[in-house]
């Protein structure tokens, strides 16, 4: 049934209903390989990295209690906690994106698309896109610290100046949301693909904002609800401890089970939604191109003389 659908080309002009449309589109053909290697590869992190929040969580009110104690013993593994934390969501991050852009790559380039895909053919595509997402992640680290020394001497010239600033800056961001799938399609240096981003951001930037705000709604909308009941009994929780009263169904080891699985889920919920974000931005990279350098047209014309040969 999926054969008979018409393919979803990358490099293709596209409006913002369209680059929405073939979005979901893409998820709907393809959510049986997605969810399966989506699952092979997250839900082992989701499992750590819901303890790792849990723990992070308990240590964030030894911390609040220690502080009025002036004990500040209890820093340390608050700290240990939220680095794990924070470092499993970034595991998490890579893992999603690297499936998701070597999935749409492959997309194309199978004649039977991604049905009957195995991991064997997804690997080397996701270590490599893995290694160089982490080139992007440093990279970035140090275009951030390099911005933050730059415009830091405007908190000199009063409030009005940090305004501007921080408006500048908010509007100049979407200019750098296209170098993920530049730098993970295309064979370029990180500082290439930078400005690359740059100018055809800079020529797209309303799609660009567009298209990521409607998707980021949604996708914080659904994972909201996903996470609902385990925000409900960590909050719970918290509150008869800050009383120091907890009944005995809250202090249950059943209890804390339930909270632990409604977390996986939470977790795992919000990181099968990143895919989402990920193909918005992936289409409205292939628009760009295409409408900015004409690529789809130049790619056309190759596949007719490959035809013709």
């Amino acid at each position: 049934m999926n054969q008979e659908k018409p393919l979803i080309r990358l490099y293709r002009t596209r409006t913002f209903g369209e680059k929405i449309s073939d979005t979901f589109d893409f998820v709907r053909e393809n959510w049986r390989p997605m969810l399966k290697y989506l699952t092979y590869l997250l839900l082992p992190v989701s499992l750590v990295e819901t303890y790792a929040m849990g723990n992070f969580m308990m240590s964030q009110m030894s911390l609040s209690t220690a502080i009025g104690r002036s004990d500040m013993d209890a820093m340390l593994p608050w700290l240990s906690s939220m680095g794990m934390t924070v470092l499993f969501y970034i595991v998490a991050m890579l893992l999603v994106d690297a499936l998701t852009y070597t999935m749409l790559q492959l997309y194309e380039q199978r004649q039977e698309r991604l049905q009957g895909i195995t991991f064997a053919e997804l690997s080397p595509g996701i270590w490599q896109k893995c290694g160089r997402q982490l080139v992007l992640l440093v990279t970035g680290l140090l275009l951030l610290i390099v911005v933050g020394l730059v415009v830091s001497p405007s908190a000199l010239l009063g409030p009005v100046a940090v305004i501007l600033v921080a408006i500048l800056l908010f509007l100049a961001l979407p200019l750098v949301f296209l170098v993920q799938p530049i730098y993970l399609f295309e064979k370029i240096s990180v500082i290439k693909a930078y400005a690359k981003s740059i100018r055809l951001g800079w020529k797209t930037w309303a799609g660009v904002v567009a298209v990521f705000t409607v998707l980021y709604i949604i996708v914080t909308i659904v994972a909201s609800i996903a996470s609902t009941p385990w925000y409900i009994m960590v909050a719970l929780k918290n509150v008869f401890a800050t009383q120091n009263s907890e009944p005995a169904f809250v202090s249950s080891f059943g209890y804390s089970v339930l909270q632990y699985l409604l977390g996986v889920v939470s977790n795992f919920c919000s990181n099968c939604l990143m895919p989402l974000l990920s193909i918005g931005l992936a289409y409205q990279y292939g628009h760009a191109c295409d409408k900015v350098d004409g690529v789809g047209v130049d790619r056309d014309i190759e596949n007719f003389e490959a035809l013709n040969d």
